[in-house]
C-alpha cells in the first residue's frame, strides 16, 4: 500500500468514526465501563490466592471501583488526557489514603503522617517480598500495595479502553496481575476464579471490539447488530466459556500437578539459609509437618536453643563472628548454679552448623562440635549436619528467682548489647514507655514489658517476616505477628528503655510420645529475647503469646507452653508442654539412651567464625484461556521480562551511592548469579573459600573470582576507603562471571528466571 492509499483509508476510517451516531457510542460506553469494572473486580477477587483470608476484599473493591468511578467521571467531562491522568492518580492516592490511613487525614486529605506509612508499608513489601510465601496477611502492608496495583490496572485499562481505543489492550493490565497470582499464590478456589476471570475478560473484549467498531457491519451472523441484540450472544458466550473452564480445566493434563514456579518449598527436603530469621515464618508455615529431630532428656522439657545473636543493625538481627572452641567441660563459666540436665539429639532433616541445646550447654560430644563463648552456642564448623547424626549434650540450667533478679543490675552487660541504631519509630518509643509506667528496677521493666505484650497482642503466623524498624511500625500498629516480631520488638524496645538484649532462636520442646522421646518438628520453631542481668548472666523471657518455657516459669509467671497439631498455615492451638518424661515404651530402638555419647562422623579444628543454619521443608498452578487473552498475557509477559530486570537493577543500584557499596553490591549480584548456576554460597565460607569452591563447581574464572573476592573482603572489614576504580573493576568482574555462567545455569532455571522476579533480584539486585 503506498502512503498516499494509507492516507486515504486512514482518513475515510476516521470519517465513518466520526459519521457514526453519538448517541450509538453513549449507549456503549456505560455496558464498557462496566465490563471493565467487572474485571477488575474479578481481579480483586482472584487475589484470595495469595492472601490469607477475605479481610482485604472491602478495601481493595473501594479502591478499585472508586477508581472506576473518576476516570468515567472524567471522560463525562471531557477532561484533556494531560490533565485526567494526574487527576487520576492523585484520586488514587486519595482512595489509599482515606481507605487504608483514615485515621492520619487532615481533614478530608492526606497529612504528613499518611504518607509517612505509605512510604512504611511499601518499603517493607520490596523488603519483605523476596521472601513472603503466600499466603500473606490481609491486612497492612500487602494489602496496600496490592490495592495501588489493582487502582493503576483500572486506570489503564480505562485509558487503554477508552483513550486509545483499544479492546485486547485494556485486558493486559489485569492480565499481569492474574498472572503473577497465579504463579505465586496457593490453589485456593483456582478453577472458579480463573473460569470467572476469564469469562469476564472475554465478555470485556467483546463489548469493546463492539464499541470500536467503525461501521455497522454484520456481527455474529446479523446486520447492523444494536448492543441490545449483542448482548444476550455475548451473554451466552460468557457463561459457556465459564462452565466449560470450570468442567475441563481439572480433568486437563497436568491440572493436578506440581506447580512449575514452586513458591512454597515444601518439598520435604532440607534447606539451607544464611540465618535463622530469613527462614522462621516460612519453617513453621509450609515445613511444620516436617520432622526435625528427636531429644531424650534426663529431666524433661526445654527450649531447645541453636542460635543467638547480640547486634541488630535497624535492619535485622544479624549473625555475630566469634572464634570457636573445643568445649570440653564449661561448668565453671556458668554465672548461677542450676540443675543439669543431659540430653541426646538424633537429627532427621536440620541442616546447617548449629546445634540445639537446652540453654546453657556446657559439655558435648562428639568434640568435632565446638564452642562459641559471647552466644553459648554449639557450633559444627567442617560439616553439616546431615540426617542420622546424633549429639550428646550436657546442660546446666540456671533458675534465678524473682528477688535475686529484682535486686541485679544490668551495668556490666558485654559489649554491643546496648546498641541501637538511629531511627526508632516513634510509636516504639511510646510503646516503651506506656509498657513499663510504674517500673522502676531492670527486671520490673522486662517483665512488664513481656506482659504488654502477651495481654494486647496476638499471634498471626500470616505476617511477613521483618525486623526493621519499618517492620517494627507495622507491627506495633498491627498489634499482630509471630514470635520473631515479639522477639525482635521486644529487643529494641528494652534496649530503648537500657536493658541490654539479644535473640535467641530455636525450638519450643517439641510432642512428648509414648517412646520417652521430644519430636520437635518445623512447626515447634521459635524465637525469644535475653535480658543480661550482673551476676546471672542471659536470661529469657517470652512475650510471644500461646508460648512458655518450662525453665522460665518462676520469674515470668508464663505457664509451659507450644503450637499443637499438624499444620498447614494458622495461627496454631496453644497446648500445655508436659515437664517430666514419662517411662519409655518401646520407641526407636536406635535412638542413644546415655549422655553423653553422641556419634558425629567428621573432620575436628577450631574455625575462626560462627555461623548460622535452618531447617528446611517440604500448589499447583494450572489455567485455560482463548487465543485473544492468551495472546495479550504473552505480551505482557514479554514485556515483563524485558522491562523487570532493568527495573530491578535500577532499583537496587540507587542505593549504592560509595564505591564501597558498589563493590559489595557486585559481589551480591555475582553470589545470585553462582547460586543460580548451582553452586550457593555455604554459610560460614569466607569470600576467598567461596571463590575457591564455585569455581570447581560452575567453571568460572578463579582469577576473576579471587580478585572480586579479594575487593569485598576489603570493602566489608578495611577501614580503608574503598577508590572508584575498584569498585568500577569489581562491576566488570561481576559482569564477565555472570556471562561465564549463564550458559552453565540449567535451562529449567534460567526459564524461572526470567519470569520469577526473587530469582532475578538474586542477579540483578543488591
Amino acid at each position: 500500500m503506498s502512503a498516499a492509499t494509507g492516507t486515504t483509508a486512514t482518513t475515510d476510517s476516521n470519517a465513518r468514526r466520526a459519521a457514526r451516531p453519538a448517541s450509538r457510542v453513549d449507549a456503549a460506553q456505560l455496558p464498557a465501563t462496566l465490563c471493565l469494572a467487572g474485571l477488575t473486580v474479578a481481579t480483586v477477587v482472584s487475589l484470595c490466592r495469595v492472601f490469607a483470608d477475605w479481610g482485604y476484599l472491602r478495601d481493595m473493591l473501594i479502591v478499585a471501583l472508586g477508581t472506576h468511578a473518576v476516570a468515567a467521571a472524567l471522560r463525562l467531562a471531557r477532561a484533556n488526557l494531560l490533565i485526567a491522568l494526574p487527576t487520576l492518580l492523585l484520586a488514587i492516592i486519595g482512595l489509599l489514603s482515606a481507605v487504608y490511613y483514615g485515621d492520619t487525614l487532615n481533614g478530608p486529605l492526606p497529612g504528613s503522617r499518611t504518607f509517612e506509612l505509605m512510604r512504611i508499608d511499601l518499603r517493607l513489601v520490596i523488603e519483605q517480598f523476596p521472601t513472603a510465601i503466600a499466603p500473606v496477611p490481609s491486612i497492612g502492608n500487602y494489602a496496600v500495595a496490592a490495592a495501588a496495583a489493582v487502582a493503576l490496572c483500572a486506570a489503564l485499562s480505562d485509558t487503554f479502553a477508552f483513550r486509545a481505543l483499544g479492546h485486547l489492550e485494556a485486558v493486559v493490565p489485569a492480565g499481569v496481575v492474574f498472572i503473577f497470582t497465579a504463579a505465586l499464590g496457593t490453589d485456593r478456589h483456582r478453577v472458579a476464579v480463573s473460569a470467572v476471570w476469564i469469562a469476564m475478560a472475554l465478555l470485556t473484549v467483546a463489548v469493546l471490539r463492539f464499541r470500536q467498531t467503525s461501521e455497522e457491519a454484520t456481527w455474529m451472523g446479523g446486520r447492523r447488530m444494536r448492543l441490545a441484540a449483542a448482548v444476550p450472544a455475548v451473554m451466552v458466550t460468557f457463561g459457556l466459556t465459564a462452565v466449560v473452564a470450570a468442567t475441563v480445566a481439572p480433568r486437563l493434563p497436568g491440572a493436578g500437578e506440581k506447580a512449575l514456579i514452586d513458591t512454597r518449598n515444601r518439598q520435604g527436603s532440607v534447606t539451607e539459609v544464611l540465618s535463622p530469621l530469613v527462614d522462621l515464618g516460612a519453617q513453621m508455615r509450609n515445613r511444620g509437618n516436617l520432622e526435625a529431630f528427636t531429644v531424650e532428656s534426663s529431666d524433661g522439657a526445654h527450649y531447645w536453643r541453636t542460635y543467638a545473636s547480640s547486634d541488630f543493625d535497624g535492619r535485622t538481627w544479624v549473625p555475630v563472628e566469634e572464634d570457636l572452641f573445643e568445649m570440653g567441660d564449661r561448668s565453671d563459666s556458668v554465672l548461677l548454679p542450676g540443675s543439669r540436665t543431659q540430653q541426646s539429639f538424633r537429627i532427621l532433616a536440620l541442616s546447617g552448623h548449629t546445634v540445639p541445646a537446652a540453654y546453657r550447654p556446657v559439655a558435648v560430644s562428639p568434640s568435632d562440635v565446638l564452642w562459641t563463648e559471647g552466644t553459648q552456642m554449639l557450633v559444627l564448623p567442617d560439616v553439616n549436619l546431615e540426617r542420622g547424626d546424633r549429639i550428646a549434650v550436657e546442660s546446666i540450667v540456671p533458675r534465678p528467682s524473682v528477688d535475686m533478679l529484682r535486686a541485679a543490675t544490668v551495668a556490666n552487660a558485654p559489649a554491643g548489647n546496648l546498641d541501637l541504631p538511629g531511627g526508632l519509630p516513634q510509636i516504639a518509643r511510646d510503646a516503651a514507655v506506656e509498657a513499663t509506667q510504674g517500673a522502676t528496677t531492670p527486671y520490673d521493666k522486662a517483665l512488664a514489658l513481656q506482659n504488654w505484650f502477651r495481654d494486647n497482642f496476638t499471634y498471626d503466623l500470616d505476617v511477613q517476616y521483618g525486623n526493621s524498624y519499618d517492620a517494627t511500625d507495622a507491627f506495633l500498629r498491627g498489634r499482630s505477628g509471630f514470635c520473631q516480631h515479639f522477639a525482635g520488638t521486644f529487643g529494641v524496645m528494652a534496649r530503648y528503655l537500657g536493658l541490654p538484649t539479644r535473640m535467641a532462636v530455636g525450638y519450643t520442646p517439641g510432642d512428648l510420645r509414648a517412646d520417652g522421646l521430644y519430636h520437635v518438628y518445623g512447626r515447634h520453631g521459635h524465637a525469644w529475647p535475653e535480658v543480661w542481668f550482673d551476676g546471672i548472666g542471659w536470661v529469657a523471657f517470652e512475650p510471644t503469646p500461646g508460648r512458655g518455657s518450662p525453665d522460665s516459669v518462676d520469674y515470668t509467671g508464663v505457664a509451659p507452653a507450644q503450637f499443637a497439631g499438624s499444620v498447614d498455615g494458622g495461627n496454631g492451638t496453644p497446648q500445655t508442654t508436659p515437664a517430666t518424661v514419662p517411662p519409655r515404651d518401646g520407641g526407636d530402638p536406635d535412638a542413644a539412651t546415655t549422655v553423653p555419647g553422641g556419634g558425629r562422623p567428621g573432620s575436628t579444628g577450631v574455625t575462626t567464625t560462627a555461623v548460622a543454619g535452618s531447617v528446611g521443608g517440604g500448589s499447583t498452578s494450572s489455567g485455560s484461556g482463548v487465543p485473544w487473552v492468551v495472546a495479550g498475557l504473552i505480551t505482557a509477559l514479554l514485556a515483563w521480562m524485558l522491562i523487570a530486570p532493568r527495573i530491578i537493577r535500577s532499583v537496587g543500584r540507587r542505593h549504592q551511592h560509595s564505591a564501597r557499596e558498589r563493590v559489595i553490591g557486585a559481589w551480591q549480584r555475582t553470589l545470585g548469579t553462582l547460586s543460580l548456576a548451582g553452586a550457593p554460597p555455604v554459610a560460614g565460607e569466607t569470600p576467598l573459600e567461596y571463590a575457591a569452591t564455585a569455581e570447581r563447581a560452575t567453571g568460572a574464572d578463579h582469577r576473576a573470582l579471587r580478585e572480586l573476592a579479594v575487593h569485598v573482603t576489603r570493602a566489608v572489614y578495611s577501614t580503608r576507603d574503598i577508590d572508584e576504580q575498584a569498585a568500577t573493576r569489581c562491576e566488570l568482574l561481576s559482569s564477565e562471571i555472570d556471562s561465564v555462567c549463564r550458559d552453565r545455569t540449567p535451562t529449567s532455571v534460567r526459564l524461572r528466571a526470567l519470569v520469577d522476579p526473587r530469582l532475578m533480584r538474586r542477579r540483578f539486585a543488591n
